[in-house]
């Protein structure tokens, strides 16, 4: 089992801000659940440290391909209610680099989509019979 744990690490490197729970070939993708480490955030805010879950939600995201096949990345993200009196009430937790607010992809993805557009654009076709 902990070959398969450094693997899953090694393979899904970006996510490691996540605790993975699962991941599944489901032949045409790869699904991978997740969700957020436990533990307190600070409340965007004000800033004071909460632990105090007021439920639970989940998020679908794509990430980067694993040979040849979409991964889809599901994760249960905590709504935390925040301490200050007068402050938000609940917040989505959110985990920067990973968990993007309002993003369905992954940072990581979404660098390696901008890479192939700034090639297309810039680098031109070659023309019939040039190698």
């Amino acid at each position: 089992m902990r070959e398969i744990d450094d693997l899953t690490k090694m393979v899904f490197s970006g996510l490691l801000p996540l605790a993975i729970d699962d991941v599944t070939d489901e032949g045409q993708r790869i699904l991978v659940r997740a969700r957020t480490p436990e533990g307190p955030v600070a409340c965007p805010g004000c800033a004071a440290a909460t632990s105090r879950v007021h439920g639970y939600h989940q998020r679908t995201l794509a990430d980067v391909p694993v040979d040849a096949r979409p991964v889809v990345l599901r994760v249960r993200v905590r709504r935390l209610v925040c301490p200050t009196r007068g402050c938000r009430q609940t917040f989505r937790e959110q985990l920067p680099g990973v968990l993007n607010r309002y993003q369905r992809r992954t940072p990581r993805l979404i660098s390696q989509v901008g890479a192939v557009v700034w090639l297309r654009r810039f680098r031109p076709t070659p023309l019939i019979g040039e190698f």
